[in-house]
């Protein structure tokens, strides 16, 4: 049995880290690589095509059980290989603390390794980001709703991150004309969505959850908050924060679905399934968690159930369903990362 790799004791990495890595194998979003320096094992999400024994350049996320997270060092533009851009390279932290836009005094590690991951994961598969793609109450959960004038922003987070809870929080603002939801893992937002009628364009997690909690700031902003189990929450969470997974065969949606399942169940995955539907224009969520199914989510009928049968049937009605996976890699739920963003950070700023 190999010594388990120390999540912060790997001499000479920190999360941002530019490393070299190779290509081992192709594995769904991504790639099985080693670091050449120190033959250690990692994965690389990416949607680049790329060939084994061929080496590019990553970002360091962190370590968790023996296999070390990378991120595509180049998130906007295909990975360069490494011997045309090593010498371009600036260092993560230096480049980030000296221009005054970050700064890893006092952050930990866990803090860090997230903020690597968040700013250079893989882009997410499209899907119609309306704010009721996140479930309502489950399990006899039941909301609370109020104007944030009857309390405050300040309340309102404290409540959040002091009670860690895991849930939903929406928000509609006639002011603004929007309306929110924040997804919640513990005190933390692990997905936001953002819209209003002046907006063509889904915003990312980050810039929705800044968004929305500037309308949240304002007195009659209308509020609902309830709880969800947590396997549910990180398995949706995979749709804003994880990476998605390319594919090239031609099966048809069931299929695909249960090959998915399949090796989500084998290698103890945490993901989430989209459904498309051409013929009606609907869109079905599968949840998975640590290989198990748990539960599926038709958002235009805002249905919710954990029988597998439930989107059989559904893909039975339309042989043109499409289905779609990203996956939460299991170091993100980790001790080496602290999951999620910060509600206190991430407020505005009088």
């Amino acid at each position: 049995m190999s010594k388990p790799l120390n999540p912060w004791k790997l001499t000479g990495y920190k999360a941002g880290q530019n490393v070299a890595c190779k290509v081992v194998a192709v594995e769904p979003g991504g790639y099985a690589v080693i670091l050449p320096k120190d033959n250690l094992p990692g994965f690389l999400p990416t949607e680049q095509k790329l060939k084994p024994g061929e080496e590019v350049l990553a970002q360091f996320v962190c370590v968790h059980n023996n296999r070390i997270l990378l991120s595509s060092r180049f998130s906007t533009t295909a990975e360069r290989p490494v011997a045309q851009t090593q010498q371009q390279q600036v260092d993560w932290h230096a480049e980030l603390t000296s221009s005054g836009t970050y700064s890893t005094t006092g952050m930990q590690e866990a803090d860090r390794a997230f903020s690597v991951w968040a700013q250079t994961a893989p882009k997410q598969f499209q899907l119609k980001r309306a704010t009721d793609l996140i479930l309502p109450p489950i399990n006899g959960s039941t909301p609370n709703s109020f104007k944030i004038a009857d309390y405050d922003l300040e309340w309102l987070i404290t409540d959040l991150e002091g009670g860690m809870r895991t849930g939903c929080v929406k928000a509609s603002s006639e002011e603004r004309l929007s309306r929110s939801a924040m997804l919640l893992y513990r005190g933390r937002a692990v997905g936001c969505i953002y819209g209003c009628k002046t907006m063509k364009d889904a915003l990312p997690t980050e810039q929705s959850l800044q968004m929305m909690l500037a309308d949240l700031s304002l007195p009659e902003t209308k509020v609902t908050i309830y709880d969800l189990p947590e396997d549910v929450t990180l398995s949706l969470s995979a749709l804003f924060l994880g990476y998605p997974v390319q594919r090239s065969d031609e099966l048809d949606a069931r299929s695909y679905m249960d090959y998915l399942c399949n090796w989500f169940a084998d290698k103890g995955q945490t993901a989430c399934l989209a459904i498309t539907f051409p013929a009606t224009g609907g869109t079905c969520l599968g949840f998975v968690h640590k290989g198990q199914y748990v539960g599926s989510f038709y958002v235009e009928d805002q249905k919710y159930s954990s029988d597998k049968t439930f989107v059989y049937e559904l893909l039975a009605t339309d042989p043109q369903a499409a289905v779609e996976a990203s996956i939460l890699p299991p170091e993100l739920t980790s001790s080496a990362v602290r999951f999620g963003f910060s509600l206190s950070m991430s407020r505005p700023r009088s």
